[in-house]
C-alpha cells in the first residue's frame, strides 16, 4: 500500500473490493506486509521488483510460494537469520490478499482475456513501427543490432491503480494493467507498453556496457550512461514520433499527463525531482513537464547524439531541482 505507485499517494481512487469486510481485511494484510518490511530494513521497492522478476522466472501463472518470497527477500537486503519466519509471514498475507481477490472477482483470469484484447491489436497495429521510429532517434537512424529484445512477454495484470506498468528487464518481461479503455484519450495505453519496451532496451544496454566498462557508441566523454535521465528523455521522444507518424493526434505532447498517469514512477532521479516550483497548471514555466518540453524544442528533437542531449537535459533538471530546494 506505501508502493511508489499507490493510488492513494498519487491522489487516485483508492483500491476497494466490493465487499467492505473483505476490503478491509485486504488493507490489514497489506499493512502488516508493509510493516514487516520495515522492521527487517528490508526495501520494500526492491521486494516488491525481486519477487516480481521470481513469479516471472517460475512460469506464467506460477503458484507463489514461501521459497519465492524468501528468495526476493534476500535480494532485497534481509539478513539470512530469520529470513524464513519473515518469508512465511510475507506469504500468509500474500496468500490471503490473493484469495480475498479471487472471491471478490472469481472471473478475473477470463475478464483478462477479454481486457488485454483491445492493448494487444492497438499495439501490435502501431507498436513495432514505433519502435524502429524511436530506436532510429535515438542512435541517429543506426541503432545496434542487439538494442531491441528479441522477444518480450507482456504479462496483462488486475488493474489495482487505474494505470500501472513495469518490468524485468532480466525476465525480459513486462506487466501492465488490462484497463478496458484508455485513462486518457491523450495517451493512449499501448504507448504506456512502448515505454516500458524502450526502457527494458535502455536498461539492457547500458547495464551491458556498465559491466563491461566500455562506452555507449555516441556518447564521446560520457562515462555513466546509466546516469543519464533516460526515463524522462524518452517521454517526449515517443509522443513526437508517434504524433509525427500520425499515430496519435496531438497538437501539443501531453507531457504533462503521461507524467500524470504515473509513467516514470519507478525512476529514481524522476521521483526525486520537484513536480512544480510555482502554481499548478498547464502551461506553468516552472513545471517539470514544461521543462521537458523546452528541452525537446530546443536540443533534444535535433540532437545528433541523443545522450549527449540528455546530458544537456541532466543539467535543466539539476537547475530545476536547485531552484526549487533554495
Amino acid at each position: 500500500m506505501n508502493h511508489p505507485a499507490s493510488p492513494v499517494r498519487h491522489g487516485r481512487a483508492k483500491f476497494s473490493l466490493k465487499d467492505p469486510v473483505a476490503s478491509r481485511a485486504f488493507v490489514k494484510e497489506s499493512q502488516q506486509m508493509t510493516d514487516r518490511l520495515i522492521s527487517t530494513a528490508v526495501d520494500e521497492n526492491l521486494f516488491w521488483e525481486q519477487l516480481s522478476d521470481e513469479l516471472v522466472s517460475a512460469g506464467s501463472d506460477a503458484p507463489l510460494t514461501p521459497a519465492l518470497c524468501e528468495i526476493a527477500l534476500l535480494r532485497s537486503g534481509h539478513s539470512q537469520l530469520q529470513s524464513e519466519q519473515t518469508a512465511a509471514a510475507i506469504h500468509r498475507s500474500l496468500d490471503s490478499c490473493r484469495r480475498l481477490l479471487a472471491g471478490d472477482q472469481p472471473r478475473l483470469a477470463d475478464q483478462l482475456r477479454l481486457r488485454y484484447a483491445p492493448l494487444k491489436q492497438t499495439y501490435e497495429a502501431y507498436g513495432p513501427g514505433l519502435l524502429r521510429l524511436i530506436g532510429n532517434q535515438i542512435w541517429s537512424g543506426d541503432p545496434p543490432t542487439n538494442w531491441w529484445p528479441n522477444r518480450v512477454t507482456v504479462h496483462a495484470v488486475q488493474p489495482l491503480q487505474t494505470g500501472a506498468a513495469g518490468r524485468s528487464t532480466y525476465q525480459s518481461s513486462v506487466w501492465i494493467e488490462a484497463v478496458l479503455t484508455d485513462i486518457s484519450p491523450e495517451v493512449p495505453e499501448w504507448l504506456r507498453l512502448v515505454y516500458q519496451l524502450t526502457q527494458m532496451a535502455i536498461d539492457s544496454h547500458t547495464r551491458t556496457h556498465a559491466l563491461s566498462g566500455g562506452e555507449v557508441k555516441n556518447l564521446g566523454e560520457l562515462k555513466t550512461p546509466t546516469e543519464l535521465p533516460w526515463s524522462l528523455g524518452i517521454i517526449p521522444l515517443i509522443f513526437d514520433r508517434a504524433s509525427e507518424a500520425g499515430m496519435i493526434a496531438a497538437p501539443t505532447l501531453p507531457i504533462a499527463t503521461a507524467i500524470d498517469l504515473g509513467w516514470t514512477l519507478e525512476d529514481a532521479v524522476a521521483t526525486q525531482l520537484p513536480r512544480t516550483l510555482g502554481g499548478a497548471g498547464e502551461g506553468n514555466p516552472d513545471d517539470l513537464s514544461s521543462v521537458l518540453q523546452r528541452w525537446w524544442c530546443d536540443v533534444g528533437r535535433t540532437s545528433h547524439a541523443f545522450p549527449i542531449a540528455l546530458k544537456d537535459l541532466s543539467a535543466r533538471l539539476a537547475e530545476f531541482t536547485h531552484t526549487g530546494t533554495r
